[in-house]
């Protein structure tokens, strides 16, 4: 097949797409799913080139920058927001990094990292790196309805990196410059937004209590005032979990309905959902140990079974017990422990009845199965374990 022809058949059929199309595309650029550059009139489009910032603030006496909203409550930052005059704001809070009140006034601090694509910079090449995973989803929509034969509604997910330049960057994975995203926009008529609406929130809620799994107090949902809500949504509930010091997911309009969640804020949540300590006894010293868990969902436990070889399993000390408190630390659902009787036919020149089985000990309770499990049954013992903590999005 001529190479002309092969590129229509790529484009086609939803393989190799040209990279904003729609708006004159970038030379040289093709989607295999959306690229990470994205074009500028894509982001004018969009409304990001204007309204994509953060209110910054900056002390005149230590150069110390802070986000607005993060150094003033929330009824005072929206009365901020609904003054025509932002110049002669005054801030009543003192700078937390030398205790003064001088700050320059609040500017707009746009969020978007630029890069250019030719050897010489210069606005005319300035492209950036996508704020959202969202803009590829929009601009490829017609491409991919085309080469899937969808008809609404439907939906297109992704994952994948996003790029904001932050004005502060703190709490670890909490707030980054780049961040791992997961969205899905969901494409419906325009009578049916209220109802799709309704089943994507619940979704989203469902997901979150399946994977935060000891302490679902620390979750809650908040919908936003017309004032709060991003500039390119009619509508938006947030998901918040209560960390040790605020998880903000979720952004939905009607005809669009979109389900965000960052996927560093949400390992972090699930990582102090589930961590433990506890203290355990340790009957061979007598004394007590401090144990680490990691009482994670079984699917996204790193090992859902680790095997261990060369064992005695009749105490949780020694060897053992240290392999163990690894596996607890790590989130280890089940260790699967082969030891002398697994391997020994016969004992005092009699059968040994435990020949051929393993011991299999749990997380959460550091107690083994009750039975040996013969290793011949061991495949459906543990297939029938493992799917009841199966999830589906029907639940």
């Amino acid at each position: 097949m001529p190479k002309k022809d092969l590129s229509v058949y790529f484009k086609e059929h939803g393989f190799i797409i040209p990279n904003a199309e729609i708006y004159g595309g970038l030379a040289k650029s093709w989607d295999l799913g959306p690229q990470i550059i994205t074009h500028p009139q894509v982001l004018e489009a969009s409304g990001h080139l204007k309204n994509f910032h953060d209110w910054l603030i900056e002390c005149r006496v230590c150069q110390k920058r802070y986000r607005l909203d993060n150094l003033i409550d929330t009824n005072e930052f929206l009365n901020f927001l609904e003054k025509e005059d932002k110049n002669n704001y005054q801030m009543k809070n003192n700078c937390s990094h030398c205790g003064k009140n001088d700050f320059h006034p609040p500017r707009q601090f746009n969020l978007l990292l630029s890069t250019n694509l030719e050897i010489t910079d210069g606005k005319e090449n300035m492209v950036y790196l996508r704020p959202e995973t969202c803009q590829g989803i929009f601009v490829n929509f017609s491409a991919i309805q085309r080469s899937t034969r969808r008809q609404l509604p439907f939906g297109i997910g992704q994952i994948g990196k996003s790029f904001r330049n932050e004005i502060t960057l703190h709490r670890g994975i909490f707030r980054t410059r780049e961040f791992e995203q997961m969205e899905l926009e969901f494409f419906c008529r325009g009578e049916e937004g209220e109802k799709w609406w309704s089943y994507w929130t619940e979704k989203a809620w469902n997901f979150l209590k399946k994977i935060i799994i000891n302490d679902q107090e620390k979750i809650k949902t908040l919908n936003l005032k017309n004032e709060e809500i991003p500039h390119y949504a009619k509508k938006t509930q947030d998901l918040y979990f209560q960390y040790h010091f605020e998880l903000s997911i979720n952004g939905v309009i009607p005809e669009v309905i979109e389900v965000s969640f960052g996927v560093e804020r949400l390992m972090l949540a699930i990582l102090e959902d589930s961590y433990q300590e506890e203290e355990v006894e340790n009957s061979r010293h007598s004394r007590l140990e401090k144990r680490q868990i990691l009482k994670l969902p079984p699917l996204l436990a790193p090992y859902f079974l680790l095997k261990f070889g060369s064992f005695s399993v009749a105490y949780e000390e020694g060897d053992i017990g240290k392999s163990y408190r690894r596996q607890d630390a790590i989130g280890t659902y089940y260790c699967l422990t082969i030891d002398a009787l697994t391997v020994e036919e016969f004992s005092a020149d009699k059968p040994n009845p435990n020949y051929n089985t393993v011991t299999l000990r749990h997380r959460d309770t550091m107690k083994q199965e009750e039975k040996r499990i013969n290793i011949n049954e061991l495949g459906n013992h543990l297939n029938s374990r493992y799917q009841k903590f199966q999830f589906s999005m029907n639940q």
